[in-house]
């Protein structure tokens, strides 16, 4: 009679060979890791909006964790390429969340492998401006709500929504409009006409600077700098992920087992005028 075997004595969770190794693995998970950081980051910076706040620290953590690790991921793979080893861990530890000095040494890194720098930070004031913001979010503005809580009231706003406002008026790429359009100044009449009216319009909104709004007229114009400011962020804050993706797509398959990154970051280094009416990454993405 022949044996037949019961389930149970079947191993269903031994584990299968293995198609990657543990290393090869580690270096992909960063790297997705990576892009994903910043996929929400860059979504959440198009889509700032004075009646969803809480989207500006989405971006700012995104973005900050997202350049510090690509750029972290561009010093190891590097190292490696050139050494066939990767370096200590104290290595990158020594740079902390300091953005700026990272980005420096990826200037480096991009220069010894002829990246062009022109959206680089030391190139670029716009970069620059963008690289000091985050390195100051990843440092101490991350606690910025607690902190302002704990320490009391202060005498004027200055928290990182009201400067990343500020900071896309003075470096946007495209500068807004000085005469609203047409039909702009139509809703813009419409909302003067209800404000008029005397109709009971609940209009307790702040703006992202901080600013009150306290009537309808108001509202719609800021629905209007939202949208401008959603665009130009987000092409502003594009300066410095096009200058790393393109160091990064640099190190593509230089040594085993680096993968082909220009299959991972795929979004940063295409032109303004490709991304400015994306609203989310990848496509699609609220």
């Amino acid at each position: 009679m022949q044996y037949r075997r019961d389930v149970s004595d079947l191993d269903l969770f031994r584990p299968e060979p293995r198609g990657q190794t543990a290393i090869e693995r580690a270096v992909l998970q960063e790297a997705y890791l990576a892009e994903s950081l910043l996929c929400g980051g860059m979504t959440s910076i198009r889509r700032l909006s004075y009646n969803d706040p809480g989207r500006a620290f989405e971006a700012f953590f995104g973005l900050s964790n997202g350049v510090e690790r690509i750029a972290k991921l561009i010093l190891v793979s590097d190292h490696y390429a050139r050494t066939s080893q990767f370096p200590d861990t104290g290595m990158l530890k020594s740079y902390g969340h300091d953005l700026r000095r990272l980005l420096e040494r990826v200037e480096e890194v991009a220069s010894e492998r002829q990246v062009e720098l022109e959206d680089a930070p030391s190139e670029n004031t716009g970069s620059e401006a963008v690289v000091d913001f985050l390195t100051k979010f990843a440092r101490t503005d991350r606690y910025y709500n607690i902190n302002r809580m704990v320490q009391g009231d202060g005498d004027f706003i200055d928290d990182p929504v009201s400067r990343w406002v500020d900071l896309v008026k003075s470096h946007a790429p495209e500068k807004r409009r000085r005469m609203p359009s047409e039909k702009e100044q139509e809703h813009l009449a419409l909302a003067r006409h209800l404000d008029a009216s005397g109709l009971p319009i609940l209009t307790n909104f702040n703006a992202l600077s901080g600013d009150s709004l306290g009537n309808l007229e108001r509202v719609v114009a800021q629905n209007y700098e939202d949208a401008w400011i959603g665009v130009e962020g987000m092409l502003l804050a594009l300066r410095p992920l096009r200058f790393l993706t393109k160091t990064i797509w640099r190190l593509n398959n230089a040594r085993q087992p680096l993968p082909y990154y220009s299959e991972i970051f795929v979004h940063w280094a295409q032109p303004d005028s490709q991304l400015r009416s994306r609203r989310g990454f990848p496509r699609g993405r609220n």
